[in-house]
């Protein structure tokens, strides 16, 4: 059975197509590398995570245009469809697309077009579109500007149904979550469901932090099991917490990464990929992975339905989805 159907956690910068971004590099950056040199500069041996996040420059620097926006969230949602997948929720930060002249609006409206485009070739799959605000600088309000501008934009087009809600991303130890929190209540205000990196890189108190700001769902959130007090809240709050292996196994230990511990103790978990191109991966890999960890179908399929529950789509889509599940299991 192909349990590998629905991503929540899915970072456009952080999955795009490797052929079709030398192509770009070469005509919107000046590339004067060849493939392969191009290839490895996307995959640097950096030290610690803090360093890591900085790969994510030498993809945002090809996403400075409508049409790169366009054409790269298209092939990330044809990848998708042609996989079986029946629905994903892409996540990208606006503000981080503003180095050549396009607005957070326009970013925004560029990565819909191009997810609608792939809906229209391929009307078995869904797919929507979360914004990111962004941990830049040792305090909040470095870029507090761009991130209220952030909600503003989501504010504004959610109405349209592609695009579904927010999250915080980037470096999570840049500062205290607790100074995000005015945030978090604007959206709260503006009724934006939204979802908050925690316990990823940083200390699991943040995923007890962030889950005092009331979110739809935790990103990551693995750190929890770190402490007893942290572990008891994230199974207590009966949140969706979005769990993606690969990108969160330190030398790919699979066996050592705390998944299981999260779906025996009752977490709703939900499967993701987070990047498939920098984490080298796929949903049906991540299924498989699972499978051989002992994973059984039946539980992978219910992380599929946490998935549901925790998505940001209306409750049509939501029971449409779980329609296609339950033919799946007869």
């Amino acid at each position: 059975m192909n349990t590998a159907k629905i991503d929540l956690h899915l970072h456009l910068d952080g999955s795009i197509d490797i052929d079709w971004a030398y192509k770009t590099a070469k005509r919107e950056n000046n590339c004067t590398l060849d493939f392969d040199q191009f290839y490895q500069s996307l995959y640097p041996a950096f030290v610690n995570r803090q360093l890591s996040i900085k790969k994510f420059d030498l993809t945002c620097a090809l996403l400075q245009s409508e049409q790169a926006l366009v054409e790269s969230s298209y092939l990330l949602g044809k990848r998708l469809a042609e996989s079986g997948m029946i629905y994903a929720e892409i996540r990208f930060a606006s503000q981080q697309h503003c180095q050549k002249g396009l607005t957070q609006k326009q970013a925004v409206q560029a990565v819909c077009y191009g997810l609608k485009q792939v809906e229209k070739q391929y009307p078995d799959i869904d797919l929507k579109v979360i914004d990111c605000m962004m941990h830049k600088s040792d305090s909040a309000k470095a870029n507090e500007k761009e991130n209220l501008e952030t909600i503003e934009v989501v504010k504004e087009l959610i109405g349209e149904k592609t695009v579904v809600g927010l999250d915080l991303a980037g470096y999570e130890n840049n500062c205290e979550l607790m100074e995000y929190k005015p945030l978090f209540d604007k959206a709260t205000e503006y009724g934006i469901p939204f979802t908050i990196h925690a316990g990823e890189m940083g200390n699991g108190m943040n995923v007890v932090t962030a889950l005092s700001f009331n979110p739809e769902r935790i990103g990551h959130g693995i750190n929890c099991v770190d402490d007893e007090k942290w572990f008891k809240a994230a199974i207590e709050s009966g949140k969706v917490f979005e769990v993606c292996l690969s990108s969160n196994c330190k030398d790919y230990n699979y066996i050592s990464h705390p998944v299981r511990k999260m779906i025996d103790n009752g977490i709703k978990v939900a499967i993701c990929c987070d990047n498939m191109m920098f984490s080298r991966t796929f949903m049906q890999r991540e299924h498989q992975l699972l499978k051989d960890m002992a994973i059984s179908e039946k539980t992978l399929m219910q992380c599929n339905y946490n998935a549901i529950d925790g998505a940001f789509c209306d409750e049509q889509i939501k029971e449409k989805l779980r329609y296609k599940l339950k033919q799946l299991e007869l």
